[in-house]
């Protein structure tokens, strides 16, 4: 099959490189990567006039190609302003698909990794990702193979949409149950019924031996409502310090900082791994008491009171907030009954076995997915 460089295909418009004194609250939106990549995030806005070239119309193809790799469309209805960093893309769609091609970038993208570079910011360099050749069948043939990545890409965002529609099946629950106070509630302090601690803090000075390496959590590994276990980095400890910030069962993490809508956001330990321990930007939240069971204890943490209460409290530079212990500790906690407390656990691992059964599938049609996309780039579907 006939295969042409990407560069043959489609004009890549390097975005625009706005300043901050560009930026404002009317005008256009910047395009930026933390956009593309979450859509909830907000833009900054410009008056700013630009190059048309740098104008994404409602349906263009970009690519972004520094620090985080991935192909989007916009889907906005209004127009936006692409920022540097992200390519904007035109097809010459008399000879590639469009939606052809932005399974053909996808693939090409996955291809680039021998090509990153870039110590603490990974990008693509520009003539070699330009150079590689893509598959060109006819027309007709290119949206065949679009149809069938579409449809199978739509099946993993279906997906997807169910496991956020039991996380928030729990939240309602959760409000529920425990919206309004009722008799036999009491307040307490966190602390009150947990033990509170930071964890072990890397570059501190260390005996040269007698140190073993274990597994520990950071602040990219706790999620909210969830662990992030791809990466899980090792630090060389005492046999002292591996008893001390081992996780056990049941314990809640929270994190120290971060943006401010994601400060103190958390989930619970369930021995992942046989033996972890937790940073120092990580608190570790051990219940001691019998009046509160950790899973209510976690969503409490999450719900908007508890973030409310840690934003009040915070430490705030610029765009990033930060609670410590003392603070966290403080944190007023609603004590309802505990067998309410029980009753909400009992539902919640419910809905927990329901997510559980469709995890396992997105993870098969991601595999099936990333064969289709495979056998696509090299010209074999």
């Amino acid at each position: 099959m006939n295969r042409v460089r990407l560069d043959d295909v489609a004009e890549f418009i390097n975005g625009f490189a706005f300043k901050p004194q560009d930026w404002g609250e009317h005008g256009l939106p910047i395009i930026r990567i933390q956009n593309l990549n979450d859509p909830a995030k907000p833009f900054n806005r410009t008056t700013r006039t630009v190059n048309s070239k740098f104008v994404a119309a409602p349906g263009d193809l970009l690519v972004s190609w520094s620090a985080s790799l991935g192909v989007f469309t916009w889907t906005r209805s209004e127009r936006g302003l692409v920022n540097q960093h992200i390519f904007r893309v035109l097809p010459l769609e008399l000879q590639v698909d469009k939606s052809y091609l932005r399974h053909m970038l996808a693939g090409a993208l996955a291809d680039m990794a021998a090509h990153l570079h870039g110590a603490t910011m990974q990008h693509v360099n520009r003539g070699a990702f330009l150079d590689t050749t893509i598959p060109l069948p006819l027309l007709s043939e290119q949206r065949r193979i679009a149809v069938i990545l579409d449809k199978a890409d739509e099946l993993r965002t279906k997906r997807r949409q169910a496991l956020a529609h039991l996380d928030t099946l729990t939240q309602s629950i959760f409000h529920s149950v425990f919206g309004t106070p009722g008799d036999g509630w009491r307040t307490a302090r966190l602390d009150d019924m947990c033990d509170v601690s930071s964890g072990i803090t890397k570059g501190r000075k260390t005996a040269a031996e007698g140190l073993t390496d274990y597994p520990y959590l950071a602040v990219s590994n706790v999620q909210d409502r969830s662990l992030d276990m791809s990466v899980v980095k090792e630090i060389a400890v005492s046999a002292r310090e591996a008893a001390r910030y081992r996780l056990r069962r049941g314990d809640l993490l929270l994190t120290e900082g971060g943006d401010p809508d994601k400060l103190g956001r958390g989930t619970i330990w369930n021995d992942e791994l046989p033996w972890c321990l937790h940073q120092n930007h990580v608190f570790r939240v051990r219940p001691r008491s019998v009046e509160a069971v950790p899973v209510y204890l976690s969503w409490h943490l999450a719900s908007p009171e508890a973030k409310s209460y840690f934003l009040r409290m915070a430490k705030q530079t610029t765009g990033i907030a930060s609670i410590n212990k003392t603070q966290l500790s403080a944190t007023p906690i609603n004590l309802p009954p505990l067998e309410l407390q029980q009753t909400f656990a009992t539902r919640a691992a419910a809905v927990e076995r329901l997510k559980e059964n469709h995890r396992k599938h997105p993870a098969e049609l991601d595999t099936l997915f990333a064969s289709l996309q495979h056998r696509a780039f090299k010209g074999e579907l």
